[in-house]
């Protein structure tokens, strides 16, 4: 059950980085991401209550605080990321955002969850000399391109691993619905506050193309309420460094999805970059364990 969860989680969340591309076609980068979490809050808000879950919180104020400050982490990521995705395509955003698991690892280990093995210490050297190939080739694409690109890199360092390691600690005894609806709320909000903090007004929906739409349907539906959950499902049964390589598969499909649309942005030390990364998470992950 696992292996599927993962193939499937795999396959979602490699065509999101598209799907957020297109979606910016219509909405402002804070509204449109804001709008993503509140429809999958309200679907799983549905869930709950067809399913007759409990919605309080066992762990009461301590877990709300960790689900809170997971959902902010989470929303300051993604902030970065569809910002980001204003100037470098999907591709070129998933493969800075696979050095995550380098960061993830340091994270868990602060958080008393994992061991920091040699092991794992070696490959995530490895992917720092990645990611400086990966500016390296940004310095060719234009200023704007390398400040993309270094917000998203603050999402795959700062904020992801951060959420990770709490949703690991104060939310694997929740029912998975429970927890993302809760972790998916406040990522909202978080997006929400800072839309008009960033300047942006309120989108005119009925002039948004329609693929803009679909786009964000897809990201709240399959990209939001099943991705999620699916993932905090796996996180209760995996490791966290463990379920962090699905950066390994995401950047591979979003690079080929790069190419079959002709988005991709990449020359050779950008590519080289790129698998610098993937064999420094190879190796950091490596055996994989339960």
């Amino acid at each position: 059950m696992e292996i599927l969860g993962y193939l499937l989680l795999c396959l979602i969340w490699s065509t999101t980085w598209q799907a957020i591309r297109i979606c910016l076609t219509g909405y402002p980068p804070m509204y449109g991401a804001s709008l993503r979490f509140l429809i999958a809050t309200v679907l799983l808000l549905i869930a709950v209550r067809v399913r007759k879950l409990p919605l309080a919180l066992p762990g009461g104020r301590s877990q709300h605080l960790a689900l809170l400050l997971a959902g902010i982490f989470n929303g300051l990521g993604y902030a970065c990321i569809y910002v980001a995705e204003l100037k470098i395509s999907g591709g070129t955003t998933a493969i800075i955002c696979a050095s995550s698991p380098l960061f993830t690892l340091i994270a868990a280990r602060l958080f008393g969850l994992e061991q920091l093995l040699l092991r794992r210490i070696a490959g995530m050297s490895i992917g720092m000399v990645g990611i400086g190939a990966l500016f390296w080739e940004g310095q060719t694409l234009g200023h704007d391109q390398v400040q993309a690109m270094l917000f998203a890199l603050a999402a795959a360092a700062l904020m992801w691993p951060v959420y990770g390691a709490l949703l690991k600690r104060y939310a694997h005894a929740l029912p998975p619905l429970v927890s993302t609806l809760y972790f998916l709320l406040y990522t909202a909000l978080t997006l929400f506050v800072l839309a008009p903090l960033r300047g942006e007004a309120f989108p005119k929906i009925a002039a948004a193309p329609m693929e803009a739409h679909f786009a964000l349907i897809f990201l709240a539906v399959i990209g939001s309420v099943v991705a999620w959950s699916v993932y905090l499902t796996l996180l209760r049964r995996m490791d966290l460094s463990v379920l962090s390589t699905l950066g390994l598969v995401q950047p591979v499909l979003a690079l080929g999805l790069d190419l079959l649309l002709r988005e991709a942005q990449l020359g050779p030390r950008g590519y080289l970059g790129a698998l610098l990364v993937l064999v420094a998470m190879g190796l950091s992950t490596w055996p994989l364990r339960r």
